[in-house]
């Protein structure tokens, strides 16, 4: 074979390797332009040739996530600014960001997060840790009013199953009050306030009338009154058993 066939035949190899490289810097500029969709061609441009790679490698690697378009997006929309702006002073992706897996594992864990507190808890534990704080309340404050006093100087006492008739009562009314939340994005006029306040007033009011009634109607030996300390007791218990179960489930949804 001649030098000039060799030669021929580098050249050829040269222009397809060149023509292949083109055509991917072709699908990752398209790419990234789908994309980066909300972010101005002006914004695109401004983007080195680095930065442009490394927001390409960002979106590859999302792909296979769970996280949606939109919120891509508004990801994209905070990314591109923020480059731009460190290319000003001389920052590289690397400075701002780290490594493209490292911005993607940053990324998803912030979303995880985002979606843990934004989900709200089953009811189940909604009711316990309202139940576990409003009894733990109403527990403490009668322990605190029997102090001092003899039974017949106290209006009301509640007796050892009338305080677990509370707790209970109260998870269940801090459940249907939460359920009626007022909604703050909701038009005006439809945010629910008089929805919340008539079933808030209505779960209270149950609440409140349960609780005395039971404690009216129950004989003494099954709902005996307990000295003054041990209602303080069993306040602090339940509401560290509350905090507890709190950390534990990341209850989210209550009113507390």
């Amino acid at each position: 074979m001649s030098k000039t066939d060799n030669k021929d035949r580098v050249e050829l190899q040269n222009e397809v390797n060149e023509g292949q490289e083109t055509n991917n810097q072709i699908v990752k500029k398209d790419s990234l332009m789908s994309m980066l969709t909300g972010i101005s061609q002006n914004q695109l441009d401004q983007l080195t040739k680095r930065n442009q790679q490394f927001m390409f490698d960002i979106d590859r690697q999302l792909a296979s996530s769970k996280l949606s378009d939109e919120k891509k997006q508004l990801i994209y929309q905070e990314m591109v600014p923020t480059l731009i702006e460190g290319q000003n002073h001389g920052q590289t992706y690397r400075h701002i960001y780290g490594t493209p897996s490292q911005t993607t594992a940053l990324i998803l864990e912030k979303e995880e997060d985002s979606s843990n507190l934004t989900t709200k808890s089953p009811d189940w534990q909604i009711a316990l840790d309202g139940g576990l704080m409003l009894g733990s309340i109403f527990t403490l404050i009668t322990g605190v009013g029997l102090l001092g006093r003899s039974q017949n100087q106290v209006g009301f006492m509640m007796g050892l199953l009338t305080i677990v008739i509370n707790y209970f009562l109260a998870g269940i009314a801090m459940l249907y009050t939460s359920k009626a939340l007022p909604n703050l994005e909701a038009p005006k006029g439809k945010k629910g306030y008089l929805r919340y306040f008539l079933i808030s007033t209505l779960a209270m009011l149950i609440w409140v009338v349960f609780v005395m009634g039971s404690q009216a109607i129950l004989p003494a030996v099954i709902n005996p009154i307990l000295p003054p300390v041990a209602y303080i007791i069993i306040a602090i218990l339940t509401f560290l058993l509350r905090y507890y179960l709190k950390r534990k489930y990341t209850i989210v949804g209550g009113l507390f």
